[in-house]
């Protein structure tokens, strides 16, 4: 049996946007990693997110967007954990945050995410 060649698409958010990602990510990563079924694919997303950050450190002039590579099923994997993490939060909490969030959501479900003709 052969693995399912992953296609990989990039993915552009605002650097806050992604920070914002990001911290969300850090905050579930040890509850995440504990499923041993998602391990790699966890750890998979941690090497991306980590790379974009380090990218950042390294200018002087941060860029106003950040655009890293994500396989279709990091991307699902990210917008399910946003779109939870929106379902959940408190509606007066703040704002920015929300837009922040919304904008990741949207950029995890653009691109093509949603329609994968190579498997037919």
């Amino acid at each position: 049996m052969t693995e399912p060649m992953q296609e990989v698409q990039p993915v552009t958010l605002s650097s806050q946007a992604f920070l914002i990602l990001c911290r969300l990510y850090d905050g579930c990563y040890d509850e995440l990693k504990q499923n041993e079924s998602l391990s790699d694919l966890v750890e998979s997303i941690a090497g991306v997110m980590l790379a974009g950050v380090e990218t950042l450190e390294k200018q002087e002039t941060k860029p106003k967007n950040i655009t890293f590579p994500l396989t279709l099923q990091q991307s699902f994997f990210l917008r399910r954990l946003v779109a939870d993490l929106l379902a959940h939060a408190p509606a007066e909490g703040d704002d920015k945050t929300r837009q922040w969030l919304q904008e990741c959501l949207t950029a995890l479900s653009g691109g093509g995410g949603l329609t994968n003709d190579s498997h037919s």
